[in-house]
């Protein structure tokens, strides 16, 4: 089914009126999106969630709006934004890179890639940010502390992971655009709290990851002697079996935002391995996909870094990785500021750091 079929069929119940609202929101997740997480190719989602978030909200306004649907419209508009925001990031490695043979002539090329990748970020960030709301809207207080696991159905699950992940991904994006949102940093624990709500070995061990990285992210907060790194680790190896590497993704990504260099060269290894080793579940190829693209710009910042270009092949390390620093920052140190989630740097220090 084409986009452009897709859409047709959409316009034509909304052309119904207010009515059709739920038929409108099972049809995008049961046909739209399925079709849509069964194919490998982030762009045409990530445009086609664009698309999505007009037809889906040109419902009249006092209906219900088809929430469920627009979780994962805007989750995936997201990604637009978020694949830009990387090659933006990239764009200031090179130039970081060659600052030193070329001179302060650099400068410029550097600061206005910095713009360019903080403006991704904020409408990632903003995308995300609604994706999140939407499930709130749902669910209500989703992750509270005195909060329970909501009821669910089944073939809704899907829409309540990407609705966790988008809230994880709203608070990333935001901060490492210099916190311009001020996104609530306590969503990181929420979203933790709340994906033990869902089945681990069913959702790839993505759960068990989100938790894990939410106690990493946020000193103090993991359950008395558990070591946060471990549990991440364990459910990113678990979660390669399964063809769906959400789990590794989100390892590699939070090590790499706490400057573990080390565990970020072991985890872009173990996921070309496991691309090698575990076919792609075809089911849920688009998630395998984006989490291979979250480890890819991993190990192109390190590249970058390291040699001056991205990964030939990933599973390869530059030869000089070890003594290249942590694999994070495309923005001159750690974006969260040694603390992932601590306080974001002011504008007038971000600039005098530039200078």
């Amino acid at each position: 089914m084409s986009r452009l079929t897709i859409l047709a069929a959409l316009t034509g119940l909304l052309a119904l009126g207010s009515a059709c609202s739920r038929k409108i929101e099972r049809f995008t997740i049961d046909r739209v999106v399925d079709r849509s997480l069964r194919q490998d190719d982030l762009r045409k989602a990530c445009a086609l969630g664009e698309s999505l978030t007009h037809a889906l909200t040109a419902l009249p306004k006092q209906s219900n709006p088809p929430r469920k649907a627009l979780v994962i419209a805007e989750a995936t508009a997201g990604m637009c934004d978020e694949l830009a925001a990387r090659e933006a990031e990239l764009d200031v490695a090179r130039a970081k890179e060659t600052l030193s043979a070329l001179g302060e002539g650099r400068m410029p090329e550097i600061t206005d890639a910095r713009i360019e990748a903080d403006r991704h970020n904020i409408n990632a960030a903003r995308r995300f940010d609604r994706s999140w709301q939407h499930l709130v809207e749902i669910y209500g207080d989703v992750g509270g502390i005195d909060a329970e696991c909501p009821s669910v159905k089944e073939k809704d699950e899907i829409v309540y992971l990407i609705g966790l992940i988008s809230g994880t991904l709203s608070v990333l994006r935001d901060r490492t655009s210099g916190g311009t949102l001020e996104l609530p940093l306590d969503r990181i624990n929420a979203v933790g709290r709340a994906a033990g709500c869902l089945d681990d070995e069913r959702w790839w061990h993505a759960p068990r990851a989100i938790q894990a990285a939410a106690w990493a992210t946020v000193p103090g907060t993991a359950p008395e002697g558990v070591d946060p790194w471990q549990v991440l680790t364990e459910a990113a190896e678990a979660g390669e079996a399964t063809g769906v590497r959400v789990a590794r993704a989100l390892h590699v990504r939070i090590a790499s935002n706490a400057g573990l260099s080390e565990m970020v060269s072991e985890g872009i290894t173990a996921h070309a391995s496991s691309l090698e080793q575990t076919e792609m579940d075809m089911e849920w190829a688009l998630m395998d996909e984006y989490a291979r693209l979250v480890t890819l710009h991993e190990s192109d910042l390190l590249w970058t870094d390291g040699e001056g270009h991205r990964t030939p092949a990933l599973g390869e390390l530059p030869t000089d990785e070890a003594d290249s620093g942590p694999a994070v920052d495309p923005f001159g140190g750690d974006p969260f500021g040694g603390d992932p989630f601590g306080e974001p740097e002011s504008t007038d220090e971000a600039s005098e750091e530039s200078e």
